[in-house]
């Protein structure tokens, strides 16, 4: 299991990975042969690599439109791809988690 030191590291490449895809709008592109953008394949991602994320979280750090993420979250869930839970503290909001489909 990695030390707080090697989780640091990681969490400030994830950063910065971020920073620099929004700023360089590449989340836009899709990505090789995929049926997914560039941002859906981002939102997958962040799912798939860490636990009870807020629909609006993800939508912070990668620097989504909340309408565009919207639509990204309604299309996975019908896809299948994704569970939608509300949040206990603000039942407008969401917790996302990837179905066995989904990963």
């Amino acid at each position: 299991m990695p030390d707080n030191g090697t989780d640091d590291q990681i969490a400030a490449v994830r950063a910065f990975n971020r920073f620099y895809t929004r700023k360089l709008g590449v989340l836009d592109q899709h990505l090789g042969e995929s049926p997914f953008s560039l941002s859906e394949a981002r939102v997958l991602y962040e799912l798939a690599h860490r636990d009870e994320l807020a629909a609006k979280e993800i939508g912070n750090e990668l620097g989504l439109d909340p309408g565009y993420l919207s639509r990204i979250v309604q299309s996975f869930d019908e896809k299948g791809l994704i569970t939608r839970t509300p949040l206990p503290a603000d039942r407008r909001q969401y917790q996302l988690s990837l179905t066995a489909k989904g990963r």
